[in-house]
């Protein structure tokens, strides 16, 4: 995939106030090992950390101009650096991503005047706002008109108030946007890392290479111990609608519900009377013990799936009715 993925849970989320160092330290390595390519943290983060993991971009959001001496100890790879807060001349050399609150707000003019108010040079514009429902192909067109609106890399961080940010997000990144902020969790405001990976694998069939589940529920982990947030965490959630919706599949023609042909319990006895099949053949064939006993171990390795293989996957019509 094209588009960079940004996460900015560390400034949605408050953290909690015993969070353990060593616990934002794992996260963050969760989300690098995840297939996130920045993180975006403020000084909260950083007042609590002596390192930070290597593997994985930093943007320090400067909500203040009077961060910019912290931002360079830590020598981020960007400063970002929100439009209405620019209160004063800012001067660094770390480069600089410019946010700007709405996603039809950008300007050629607009960006030089912001230039023209920083001492570094900027590097990216965040757009951070709600989108319309857009089709694939105004999506297309809306980042084919932000790249050539602007000389830098364009970031889109959507918000959720028309319900629809998963949806922007998917559709942008389809589009080949340069960057996508999403949060990890569920907090309603913007559309969430594993919403939007979830999506990819179960609607769409493309995950990319480059995105790991297993790293991301270890993600899901951490974030409960540094947010202590209440309720389930949003994989857990995202499993229980999954099974939810298989559990209550509807013929679409008769709107009766659907029963599944082959449960974890119907393969396990299938095995069995198949196991108890080759014993009686064995037996009433005469077969030499030798031969009985290759069969046996033969047996113990057999592929488990083919049953569901057969029966659930074959293109057979009717199967689920």
């Amino acid at each position: 995939m094209r588009t960079v993925i940004t996460d900015n849970s560390l400034c949605a989320f408050a953290l909690h106030e015993k969070a353990d160092p060593k616990h934002i330290y794992n996260y963050i390595s969760a989300l690098a090992d995840a297939g996130v390519r920045y993180v975006e943290i403020d000084f909260r983060t950083v007042m609590k950390m002596t390192e930070l993991p290597e593997n994985i971009g930093y943007i320090f959001r400067m909500f203040d101009p009077m961060f910019a001496e912290l931002a360079e100890v830590f020598d981020f790879n960007y400063i970002l650096v929100t439009l209405n807060n620019m209160k004063k001349r800012i001067r660094t050399e770390q480069p600089v991503i410019l946010e700007i609150p709405g996603i039809d707000t950008l300007s050629h003019k607009l960006f030089y005047l912001a230039q023209s108010q920083i001492d570094g040079t900027i590097s990216e514009v965040c757009l951070r706002g709600p989108c319309g429902m857009m089709s694939p192909r105004e999506a297309s067109r809306l980042v084919h008109r932000l790249k050539n609106t602007v000389p830098v890399p364009i970031d889109i961080c959507p918000l959720n108030d028309n319900k629809c940010a998963l949806d922007s997000a998917i559709k942008l990144s389809m589009a080949s946007v340069d960057s996508l902020t999403l949060c990890m969790g569920a907090t309603g405001k913007y559309a969430s890392i594993e919403d939007f990976l979830f999506t990819l694998m179960s609607v769409y069939e493309s995950l990319p290479k480059e995105f790991d589940m297993s790293a991301l529920c270890r993600a899901a982990f951490y974030h409960r111990l540094i947010f202590r947030s209440a309720g389930a965490d949003s994989i857990s959630n995202i499993m229980r609608l999954l099974d939810y919706d298989i559990h209550n599949l509807t013929n679409a023609d008769t709107g009766e519900r659907v029963k599944m042909p082959v449960s974890l319990r119907d393969s396990q006895y299938m095995r069995r009377h198949f196991v108890s099949a080759i014993e009686k053949m064995a037996r009433e064939e005469g077969i030499p013990d030798d031969i009985f006993a290759d069969l046996c171990a033969a047996m113990k390795h057999y592929d488990k799936g083919l049953y569901n293989e057969e029966i659930m996957y074959k293109d057979n019509k009717g199967l689920l009715n």
